[in-house]
């Protein structure tokens, strides 16, 4: 079993395309979407879409509960409330009700393997984990993970093994099914990067080795960009694509 695995696609619809495409290429058994399909870019509904005929379990990301109201938007910046109170009047019925039932977690035990948007500790809560200190929190909950939790939210691409009572932060290369020893990986932004990298990322799992692999790749950022200030989105969130930041 290989997974293919999508993240923080933000209604990016070319970066979606283009991950999908690699994916096709790769000929992964199943792709898991780890959530925030929507937010800040102008193809909701497409993406939406896209994600709903090509994954076979989606995760309800932070941008994506905000907007059906499950989670309040004073959390968030001026402009990304703007972007959000957008793409709720764009979604159609159909993919406002998709989005409504979706999970914050999906696991699979028989694989070693667990999927979030944000931080198993608490994956309503939509936490972060970013350094080690973060990674390190999920030592008391040890024996509850899997051998291998995939997350996204961060946009950025982490990963840190635990063992041993305690968390150091690896390269992703570095995860697999180890015995005495878990991970916890993200995988980074299919349509936002912000990691200094503006290439789009997505993920695949070897579900018999553990062994991850994030592939980054091009696309056309310069239209997704025009498209989001052809709907008067903030201007910002097409000039990130360009710096990965």
């Amino acid at each position: 079993m290989r997974f293919g695995i999508v993240s923080d696609v933000h209604s990016n619809m070319e970066a979606l395309e283009a991950a999908l495409k690699w994916l096709d290429n790769e000929k992964v058994d199943e792709i898991v979407c780890l959530g925030d399909v929507v937010g800040y870019g102008p193809n909701p509904n497409e993406c939406c879409e896209l994600v709903r005929e090509n994954a076979s379990v989606t995760l309800l990301g932070n941008h994506d509960a905000a907007v059906i109201g499950a989670m309040s938007t004073e959390y968030y910046y001026d402009a990304a409330r703007v972007a959000i109170q957008w793409t709720r009047r764009q979604l159609s019925p159909e993919n406002l009700e998709w989005l409504f039932q979706l999970p914050y977690t999906h696991r699979r035990e028989s694989a070693g393997v667990s999927f979030f948007h944000s931080a198993p500790i608490c994956p309503s809560g939509y936490f972060y984990v970013v350094f080690k200190d973060d990674a390190q929190a999920h030592l008391r909950m040890y024996e509850k993970l899997t051998k291998v939790s995939l997350l996204g939210h961060s946009h950025l691409v982490r990963a840190f093994r635990l063992s041993d009572g305690k968390a150091k932060e690896v390269q992703p290369t570095a995860v697999q099914f180890e015995e005495g020893a878990k991970f916890i990986a993200s995988i980074g932004s299919t349509g936002q990067p912000r990691d200094r990298d503006p290439r789009g990322a997505v993920a695949t799992l070897d579900g018999d080795t553990g062994e991850l692999v994030i592939h980054r790749f091009d696309y056309d950022r310069q239209k997704t960009a025009a498209k989001i200030a052809e709907a008067g989105l903030e201007a910002r969130f097409g000039e990130r694509l360009m710096t990965g930041s």
